[in-house]
């Protein structure tokens, strides 16, 4: 949680730190693959499913580049031998980029995740023991105006697991590593 505070703080600091600022709004799908579930010593491969993503970014303008930190919300659902999982959690990537055709620019960067919670109507998780992780992400953005569409893919740099307790009631054995290994296709919209 402290690493979370800090990139807030860094956040909110930078935005009185560059002269040429833009922030807006954005939001979009993520297309996630799960990484694995072990259930009773036997690795299941649980299906990719969509989500989406809502949140809200600032942009820090300098030569040919710019800083991009951005505070997202965050929802994928995962399907597991025919049970829905969703997880929830809070975003805050920090893209470097580069402009380098008119209005197509490339960018890279670290994520931090903070995940909030993991939920399933057939399955009952442990509360997840390292709840901030961080990833790395790299994508594209096409500017049109105000309004600009990004594709990116995100991948976390260690597990986030929870401890399955129970399906339908039955105790079972197994864990669930939920790290983000997603596409992500967003829209976001300039406000200044």
């Amino acid at each position: 949680m402290k690493y979370l505070s800090l990139f807030v703080l860094v956040f909110l600091i930078s935005n009185f730190s560059f002269s040429q600022i833009d922030f807006g709004i954005k939001g979009g799908l993520n297309f996630d693959s799960a990484s694995e579930a072990q259930l009773t010593l036997e690795t299941k491969d649980p299906e990719r499913k969509s989500g989406f993503h809502l949140g809200v970014y600032s942009e820090f303008d300098f030569f040919i580049g710019y800083l991009r930190p951005e505070l997202q919300f965050t929802n994928v659902k995962t399907q597991l031998e025919g049970s829905e999982i969703s997880t929830n959690r809070i975003e805050l990537p920090v893209s470097f980029g580069l402009k380098l055709f008119g209005p197509l620019s490339f960018f890279v960067g670290p994520t931090a995740y903070y995940s909030l919670s993991q939920k399933s109507s057939d399955y009952s998780f442990s509360a997840i023991k390292d709840k901030t992780t961080f990833g790395l992400h790299l994508g594209t953005r096409l500017n049109i105006g105000p309004v600009g569409i990004d594709l990116r893919y995100e991948r976390g740099l260690s597990p986030i697991q929870t401890s399955i307790l129970t399906r339908n009631g039955v105790d079972i054995s197994g864990n669930v590593d939920s790290r983000p290994n997603q596409f992500l296709v967003g829209v976001s919209y300039k406000l200044k």
